[in-house]
């Protein structure tokens, strides 16, 4: 049969899938901060004609970097897999989308499988082995326990003491 797979399975699944994709998407914010630092990454934009070269350069640097790091632990999920496929939708239209499909001529099957992952992750949610899947346990539970407090609380029959409702005795 051609069923999803089963609930343990599927969280080891995205969990396997957000560290595979938040380890590559580091990797790129490593080489942009740390390796050729803001000034060069800028000037590579620049050269390829991206608008807005400083501020595309520091937001996709700081959206692969930090970004990854959330996408790993599973936080903040869907905003993070929406920025980090805006960048994979913007590496294709101004660097990768002219040069055909073949990463090895250019292309664009980097960023489109990146972004793939990024739309299934998104669409799925983190799994539960995340912070976001932490984070919506407790605010269940924290719902719960103001539900509790707030609905109206029964209260003994007025015609009944204490004592007399103990022993079911009516004055």
């Amino acid at each position: 049969m051609n069923r999803p797979l089963p609930m343990p399975a599927r969280d080891w699944a995205l969990l396997f899938a957000r560290v595979l994709l938040g380890v590559i998407m580091f990797a790129h914010g490593y080489q942009k901060m740390v390796i050729n630092g803001i000034g060069r990454t800028t000037e590579g934009f620049e050269n390829l004609s991206i608008p807005l070269a400083i501020i595309s350069a520091s937001f996709v640097t700081v959206v692969e970097f930090a970004g990854s790091v959330l996408l790993i632990l599973g936080a903040l999920t869907p905003v993070i897999c929406g920025l980090q496929l805006f960048i994979m939708i913007g590496a294709a239209v101004f660097v990768h989308g002219a040069n055909g499909i073949f990463i090895s001529n250019g292309g664009w099957e980097l960023v489109g499988v990146i972004g793939a992952g990024m739309i299934a992750i998104a669409a799925a949610g983190p799994g539960r082995f995340s912070i976001d899947h932490f984070v919506r346990g407790r605010q269940a539970q924290h719902r719960r326990d103001m539900e509790r407090i707030a609905a109206p609380q029964p209260h003994p029959s007025p015609a009944l003491t204490p004592s007399a409702h103990v022993l079911g005795v009516r004055r």
